[in-house]
């Protein structure tokens, strides 16, 4: 899935650059997990906007990707399983700030709100409302 890869790829490239920066979870315990969240919420609204939606379903899907993909640092022996389960509230709140980062950009009109955008047009000059107006069309 390309919008787990997104996120992961984002998150992981800022930590690196956070790290460089001298900002670890040891040194800043309240500026680098601050950090973490806004730069995996931005990671997530990239994602979203790549794939031009805001279902429930693709959101839901992007957080169980990433979830299971940070299970790898389980493996790896850099976190434990507990505190792997633990994060998955952490990756839930990074997915609700990403989705509220884009704002209603993405959601799209009803098809009737559309059709109501052509009703008023130059063809309508006969209708009353529109005889003393001048078309700006």
């Amino acid at each position: 899935m390309q919008g787990v890869a997104i996120v992961y790829g984002v998150t992981f490239v800022s930590g690196l650059l956070l790290a460089f920066s001298g900002i670890t979870p040891q040194t800043n315990h309240v500026a680098y997990p601050i950090l973490a969240l806004v730069t995996g919420g931005v990671g997530v609204a990239i994602a979203l906007r790549v794939a031009e939606t805001t279902r429930l379903s693709y959101l839901a899907a992007l957080g169980l990707g990433v979830w299971l993909l940070s299970s790898t640092s389980v493996l790896l022996g850099a976190q434990t399983v507990t505190a792997w389960l633990d994060s998955s509230l952490f990756i839930v709140t990074t997915v609700i700030l990403g989705r509220l980062l884009l704002g209603k950009d993405l959601e799209s009109l009803p098809t009737s709100d559309l059709s109501h955008s052509r009703t008023i047009s130059k063809d309508n000059s006969h209708l009353p409302a529109h005889q003393n107006m001048r078309s700006t069309l």
